[in-house]
């Protein structure tokens, strides 16, 4: 087999990042530590078995892309645009402070300008990948820091454009050139992001909405690799990185009423691939390097953790966030990654560094991505320093987090959650609605969720038995969920996901056969109804009354008949299918 190689270095890669995964799990670390450090043994440095980083490259980008994408979703362009100041001046501020720091000191320790003026690049752009997955992990998306962390480090991916165009320069190409090469990127640039934008209003809903009228899961999740692989390998084809690409991928696609269904198709493949991303940056230290070369990593790393981290703290103050925000946001800003290897790869071939300058780069990102995360527990001694930085814009203007994981605009509290909106759906919503009580409507029909959208009730796109389609629906905070679906499987997976995220739900569900009753019963169900069974007792409510027998009677009769019929401990006989 030709490709048995690749395979079996996969094999290697999530076998060890899984065993110091868990181990870090278990001692309280990001897991993210287990899978840096699983690159480091499986690297060419150590004894035992040697992963080839380049062969695993293309996974790694995968890893990338889906990380990107999936962040992307969460967003829209209304939260870009509520989010321009942090970018703009925050960014800005951050990433000017940062690259004079790098090179200034740089410069002072013998470096040519070039050289200080790559290292000071460098060092000012953050691993947003990194930052973010530590936020997804702590559980704190939708906290104010996570919104200062996300515009500093949107304006870092876009400052990779006009830094790269830059380098010529400092490879000794004249001024002309350099300030030429900086205004096509830049044009460029913005060209490809009122592209993504025109998709975004248009093509993408249109064409997600076809697709998902078809009815079938695997050409829907075919639909979406396309528009996050192609929407990257765009940008990055315009000078653009390919994460960045890939984040606005996903905000296109936040634009449509299926971005919860595509969060949750495309979780299992982003986090699987993830792992090999952060691996692989472990596959590329060299040991021998570091002893070598100790001072000069040693240099480094104050920069990335201390003096970075100062600057983004300050930029962040500055913009009238609370110290504690601003330290919290800062020190996740801390490190570097991917996107400081690209302008580190563009100094080598430019001649800019030479080998030994590359390798102490990589050894600083890795151990400020090994550091990073330990850092957190320093927040409040870092925000006593960032309290005498005076805060200069209105902070209402800024704090506001945008919220990265709500579903509707309805407020998700002590609602119905109504799966599935068929003729029981539609009945409950009728009377849901004629009460004025809150509700949501999931369901996998996407002309009826338009439909539903265009009459102002709130609805969602998406598969009951998804965890994010439930989240976004609100589960943890909804009274009811009403599983009116007959798809027994897809009932039972949904009722067993919400009473894991919400133990106090009320569970109603419908079934066909005296089995089903039980499994969705064993599932968590609260009540299940069985609808041929119910038309039966209204027969028989009816007959007895118009033969005479007194509705007290009556209602004694069927009551009894009901809890009799729905208990599931009796053993009884299969019921009809007719509904």
């Amino acid at each position: 087999m030709a490709d048995a190689g690749l395979l079996i270095d996969l094999l290697l890669i999530l076998s060890v990042a899984f065993l110091l995964g868990a181990f870090m799990q278990r001692i309280g670390q990001p897991v993210i530590l287990g899978y840096l450090i699983a690159g480091l043994v499986l690297g060419p440095g150590l004894p035992g078995p040697v992963v080839d980083p380049f062969g695993v490259d293309l996974f790694a980008n995968l890893g990338v892309t889906l990380l990107m994408f999936s962040l992307g979703v969460q967003f829209s362009f209304r939260d870009l645009f509520n989010l321009r100041k942090v970018v703009s001046v925050g960014g800005g501020v951050q990433i000017s402070l940062t690259l004079f720091i790098g090179l200034t000191a740089s410069y002072l320790f013998g470096f040519s300008f070039g050289e200080a003026f790559l290292i000071g690049a460098v060092v000012s752009i953050t691993s947003s990948t990194v930052a973010l997955k530590l936020l997804q992990l702590r559980g704190e998306l939708n906290q104010p820091h996570a919104r200062a962390t996300l515009g500093v480090s949107l304006a870092q991916d876009l400052a990779v454009v006009p830094l790269i165009a830059l380098l010529p320069a400092m490879a000794g190409g004249s001024e002309e050139q350099a300030a030429l090469s900086l205004v096509q990127s830049l044009g460029l640039a913005a060209l490809v992001l009122l592209t993504l934008w025109l998709l975004g209003l248009r093509l993408v809903p249109w064409l997600l909405f076809q697709v998902a009228r078809l009815g079938s899961r695997e050409l829907f999740l075919v639909t979406i690799i396309l528009i996050a692989f192609g929407v990257a390998l765009f940008s990055e084809m315009a000078g653009l990185s390919l994460a960045f690409g890939a984040f606005l991928a996903g905000v296109v696609v936040s634009e449509s009423e299926f971005s919860h269904q595509v969060l949750g198709e495309i979780i299992p493949l982003r986090d699987i691939f993830a792992i090999v991303f952060f691996a692989s940056i472990g596959l590329l230290f060299d040991p021998v390097g570091l002893v070598e070369d100790w001072a000069l990593i040693s240099g480094l790393l104050i920069l990335i953790i201390v003096a970075k981290a100062l600057a983004a703290g300050v930029a962040i103050r500055f913009l009238g966030f609370p110290a504690v925000t601003a330290a919290a946001a800062a020190i996740l800003l801390g490190q570097i990654g991917e996107f400081s290897f690209i302008i580190a790869g563009q100094g080598i071939e430019l001649g800019i560094i030479d080998d030994r300058i590359y390798n102490a780069i990589l050894a600083g990102a890795i151990g400020s991505l090994l550091i990073n995360p330990m850092l957190i527990r320093f927040v409040d001694p870092f925000a006593r320093v960032l309290q005498f930085v005076p805060a200069v814009t209105d902070r209402s203007e800024v704090i506001e987090p945008p919220d990265l994981q709500a579903g509707d605009s309805v407020e998700l509290r002590n609602h119905t959650i109504i799966a599935g909106y068929g003729r029981a759906g539609r009945e409950l919503a009728r009377a849901l609605q004629r009460r004025g009580l809150r509700f949501i409507v999931i369901d996998l029909d996407a002309s009826v969720v338009r439909d539903l959208r265009a009459r102002k009730i709130p609805a969602i796109y998406g598969d009951i038995a998804n965890e994010n389609v439930l989240q976004a629906a609100g589960i943890d905070e909804a009274r009811v969920f009403a599983v009116t679906i007959q798809d027994l499987i897809s009932a039972q997976l949904a009722i067993r996901l919400a009473r894991n995220l919400n133990e106090s739900i009320d569970i109603i569900a419908r079934a066909q056969t005296y089995e089903q009753i039980r499994r969705l019963d064993e599932a968590g169900a609260t009540e299940v109804v069985q609808p041929a069974f119910e038309v039966g007792l209204e027969f028989v409510r009816h007959t007895l009354h118009r033969s005479g027998v007194g509705m007290r009677e009556i209602q004694a009769q069927v009551s009894s008949r009901r809890l009799d019929y729905y208990d599931t401990d009796r053993q009884d006989d299969e019921l009809s299918n007719d509904d």
